[in-house]
This record gives C-alpha cells, structure tokens and sequence, in this order.
C-alpha cells in the first residue's frame, strides 16, 4: 500500500452515511492509509476489525505517544479522563474487568429491573400528556442518565451535570466548541466522583460506587482513588450517551417505517431478536482505534510499530460477508455476531444490560 486514500470519517460525507461510505471502500480498497490525523491505517471488513480487536498483544489500547497525547482507542486523539480498563491491556486490565464484573451478571441485572422500571415510567409520565415529546431530550437522554447514575449512587441533582459533558464529547465533532465544553465539563465529573468516592468509604450504601470501593485485588489490596475515578468514569460514559444514541436511532427508525413498529406490537416475542439487530444496525459506539506494537500485515496492507488503526464496528456490522443485504433492518434477523459491544478482551463489560 503505497498512496494514501482520501478517509476521514470525520468528514461531513462518512457523518451523513457512514455504511454507505465504508461500503464504498470496502469494495475499492478495504483496509488503507490515511494521511489525515497524522496518519493512520483504517479497516472496513468484519474480519479485520475482529482479528485487530482479538490480538491485544498487536495492537494496544494503552495510551501512548504515538499519534499524540491523550484518550488512546480513539482517532483523533482528545482529552478526557483515563479509561479503566479500555485503555490498558491485559493482563493489566483483567483486575480491573474482575472489579466490575460482578455489578453487570445477569442476576445482578435483574435485581436492577424495579430501578429502571421506576425511571422509564417517571420519565413518560413527565410528557405523556402533553401528546408530543422530543424523544431524544425528553426519553432517550434523561432515561439512560438516570438508570446509570442512580445504579451508580450519584443522587439526583447530579444527574444532568454528568451527562452533559458525556453527550457533549460523543456527539460533537472533533475540534468543536461543543466538543471543548464537553472536555472542560470532564473537571466537575473527575471532582464528583472522587467525593463519592470519600463519602462510600465512609458510608457504604447498597450502590456499585460502594461496591467497587469494597473492591480488592488478588493479592487482597485496596485500589487507589485514582483507579476507581477510571472505571467510574467510563462507566458514567458507557451507560449514558451510548444508549442514548442507540435507542433514539431506534425510535426515528421505526417512526420510518410503521409496519416494523406494528409487527414489534404484535409479536413482541421478537423483541430480542430485534435488539440485536438494532445493536448491528445502529452501532452507538461507531470505532475504536489501536497502536500497532510491531510489524504486521492486514488484509495487505503492511502497518509498523507505533502505527494507529482505526477499527469501524459500524462498518463490520455492515460487512455483506457475514450479514447478507445489510442495509436492510430485518427483525428475524440472526444478528449475533455484531461487534457493536466489541470483541475479544475490551468487549463491553455492560453487554447483559440490553
């Protein structure tokens, strides 16, 4: 691979229709080399990006000095809080998955369901008789917010002022006014969790902050504050703004087309099978990155140490080799195999939630 390809999926073209513009290279050339960003190797088939997210070893999510400072399994690079444990490999990360897994089996779902129950329904009601609601900042924003918050032990009045700058950071593009408010909101976050932190120590409560404050390691010792405001901090973002991106992509579908919307009505045995497939179809998460931490080859194109990839779950999710007809949102579909939780190590601990 010697010339550079004209891709940013940044760019105004891949955010008005990213499966169309992954398609479109994916059948001209499907792993390559772009100059934008520093430069950077991307990917668009559902092999690749499975076979870079697997092998950890290959490519790293550890924050680095390659491709600039900052947020390490994202391209552009940014600020924000470190990410425990997304951005660190095994076997660094595992204490740090053993820490949290725990709070999201199923069982431990399941005790949640009241909880959540007892949002959604304080949430429609605030709306339901007006007879219109804006979904995304009357529903699909506030729910997610709550449910997450509160499982956290964050109260009440902390709500909107954590999600905020979440929303802010994954929406806005790169480089964007709104995109600096939402790092500049990332300094009351860090001071909020840090102070929940101090009041669990001292006053455990039936929450996960106080769980993971109880939390130990193998060799039976504490985790710094530090560590904790990590796996708080991506637990905050992976609970607000992905959901809200996922369910209200959702809701503007099937608004887009009744008969779907009708037939989840009347068989709403369907309903899981259905997730799935809004999960590969809307892929709230649209790409991680890694470091290349030596030589290797993918898909014919050769990439060094210290090279970024950018990895597309949206694009493998629409990869016809493994989804026939992709484009198509099909309810009965088998759509199992979308990595739009991720693959491998860093696949999202909050999976069993949907």
């Amino acid at each position: 691979m010697s010339a550079d390809i004209d891709f940013d999926h940044h760019s105004d073209e891949a955010n008005a229709d990213p499966v169309a513009y992954y398609a479109r290279l994916r059948e001209s050339c499907p792993v390559g080399r772009s100059a934008a960003y520093g430069g950077f190797t991307y990917t668009t088939r559902y092999a690749d990006v499975a076979r870079i997210a697997r092998d950890d070893e290959t490519f790293s999510s550890a924050r680095s000095d390659h491709g600039g400072q900052g947020v390490g399994i994202v391209i552009p690079k940014g600020p924000g809080l470190d990410q425990y444990p997304i951005e660190l490999d095994p076997p660094r990360s595992t204490e740090y998955r053993q820490l949290i897994n725990p709070l999201l089996t199923p069982e431990a779902i399941e005790r949640l369901v009241p909880m959540i129950e007892r949002h959604a329904a304080r949430v429609v009601d605030d709306f339901v008789e007006l007879g219109s609601c804006d979904f995304v900042r009357d529903l699909t924003n506030p729910l997610p917010a709550a449910v997450t918050l509160d499982w956290l032990g964050f109260p009440e009045e902390d709500w909107a002022k954590l999600a905020g700058p979440i929303h802010d950071i994954f929406a806005a593009a790169a480089g964007s006014e709104r995109a600096e408010r939402g790092a500049a909101g990332l300094a009351y976050m860090d001071q909020r969790i840090r102070e929940l932190i101090a009041e669990r120590r001292s006053a455990p409560r039936a929450d996960a902050v106080s769980a993971l404050v109880a939390g130990r390691r193998g060799d039976g010792s504490d985790f710094g504050e530090d560590e904790l405001v990590s796996v708080i901090g991506l637990l905050i973002a992976g609970g607000v703004d992905t959901t809200t991106s996922l369910t209200g992509s959702t809701l503007v579908h099937l608004a887009r087309h009744p008969e779907q919307r009708q037939r989840l009505i009347d068989s709403p045995d369907l309903l899981d099978t259905a997730t799935e497939e809004f999960l590969r179809a809307f892929a709230p998460s649209q790409s991680m990155a890694r470091t290349v931490t030596q030589d290797v080859e993918v898909g014919g194109c050769p990439m060094h140490q210290g090279d970024r990839v950018l990895i597309p779950w949206v694009a493998a999710n629409h990869d016809p080799a493994v989804f026939p007809d992709p484009e198509q949102v099909r309810l009965d579909r088998d759509a199992s195999r979308h990595l739009s939780f991720g693959i491998g190590s860093h696949r999202c601990a909050g999976a069993p939630v949907r």
